[in-house]
């Protein structure tokens, strides 16, 4: 079955419409293409882009069983193109993670100290005291300076460039963005998400990345 990540729909203005996101995992491809025929998403549809090994896998019974053809694109490109759509026309979907300001940890001192209920048996240094040790705690290191996340709106084509976007899937992918199509793979690996989905095969008896992420938000 599949799995709707409605976390990441979002409505674009350019093109009229919202944006859903359903994932299958490819052993899964017949019940995709259930869900499709069932709700008549592949009316009206003669050609699509597809990326991957599965633009040429399973290229001909989609277009055996739904009549799309698969138009095969690049797997870069089209990450590229996408992402440059996303920056100049989706109002939010992007962001970046800036230094707390210090009135944050102010103002939060202030709102917790006021708060709480007086203890007859603290001095009130030692309330003081124990009020910054918690929240010194809860702001350590990277937590503290880059925990404020803020909003990007949309911003145009040049205002962009250049800069650099990584990918990271089976393997990982680092790329310099100079233009609308224009970028050259500086750097990356091919150890990646395939290498991790192998150790975890493994190690663990995790029969898909649900479980893996189970097992991580557990530890141990």
């Amino acid at each position: 079955t599949g799995v709707k990540e409605k976390s990441l729909s979002f409505y674009s203005r350019e093109l009229g419409g919202e944006f859903h996101f359903i994932r299958f995992e490819t052993r899964e491809m017949d019940s995709a293409m259930d869900l499709i025929q069932m709700n008549n998403l592949h009316l009206n549809i003669c050609e699509m882009g597809a990326t991957g090994g599965g633009a040429h896998k399973f290229s001909s019974i989609w277009e055996r069983v739904l009549g799309i053809k698969m138009h095969k694109q690049g797997e870069l490109d089209s990450l590229v193109a996408g992402m440059q759509f996303v920056i100049s026309t989706v109002v939010g979907e992007c962001y970046s993670f800036r230094p707390r300001i210090r009135n944050d940890f102010e103002e939060e001192k202030k709102s917790s100290t006021n708060a709480d209920v007086c203890d007859p048996t603290l001095t009130q240094s030692e309330s003081d005291s124990d009020h910054d040790a918690e929240l010194k705690d809860k702001y350590q290191g990277d937590d503290w300076w880059w925990s404020r996340k803020v909003q990007r709106d949309a911003v145009s084509h040049s205002e962009t460039y250049p800069y650099m976007l990584v990918t990271i899937g089976t393997g990982v992918s680092i790329l310099r963005v100079d233009g609308p199509r224009k970028h050259v793979r500086v750097s990356g690996s091919t150890i990646g998400g395939g290498t991790y989905w192998g150790l975890i095969r493994l190690l663990t008896d995790a029969e898909n990345f649900e479980d893996v992420l189970t097992l991580a938000a557990k530890g141990n």
